[in-house]
């Protein structure tokens, strides 16, 4: 019985992994079955396609990843600065130990119908804004454009990550205070 679920898993890390890298559109059904040892057959057992294999992998990467962010940045019981250091050294450990899976949730959502991901409560960009405006609210912060700072915070944490992905930045145990210190000054509060 644990066989099916291992193979599975193992199809699925396989299909994360060249997604991650290969990006979605050019990752086959034919490239999935090889990384991972099974024949193309075993794929259709689980999913009825590659597109259906992304989507549910994808909705359930971002679901746990955005879960972790968002149980730092809402607990309300924690000062705003304390909070936003916290979910940004939540980004930088996830980064560091799920990379292939950080990865395909940054690269793959351009590869998916607008309309999918504009609809989700958990995704990023809205966990951001609503973040943002939820402290400009509560006075945390001076009063900004809510949709303008979070998309600045995004770009701000976000980029080193991709540049350390590419090989053209080093990160260092310090780089999410870093970015943090950056984000605060952003937002007027240092």
């Amino acid at each position: 019985m644990s066989r099916p679920v291992m193979k599975r898993e193992t199809i699925e890390e396989s299909a994360i992994r060249l997604f991650a890298t290969k990006g979605l559109a050019r990752t086959t059904i034919k490239d999935i079955a090889s990384e991972a040892g099974v024949t193309e057959g075993a794929l259709y057992r689980y999913y009825s396609g590659k597109e259906e294999m992304a989507w549910k992998l994808f909705n359930r990467e971002l679901d746990q990843f955005t879960h972790l962010v968002s149980e730092v940045l809402f607990d309300d019981r924690m000062p705003f600065d304390l909070r936003l250091g916290l979910a940004i050294q939540t980004i930088y450990d996830y980064y560091i130990y799920n990379g292939d899976q950080f990865a395909f949730i940054l690269l793959t959502q351009h590869g998916f119908p607008e309309d999918k991901l504009l609809s989700r409560e958990t995704e990023p960009m809205a966990m951001a804004e609503r973040f943002i405006g939820q402290a400009v609210g509560a006075g945390e912060i001076p009063p900004c454009d809510a949709d303008l700072h979070a998309g600045l915070l995004m770009g701000a944490i976000m980029q080193p990550l991709v540049l350390h992905r590419y090989g053209k930045l080093e990160l260092t145990p310090g780089t999410p205070a870093q970015v943090t210190a950056a984000c605060l000054r952003m937002l007027g509060l240092c």
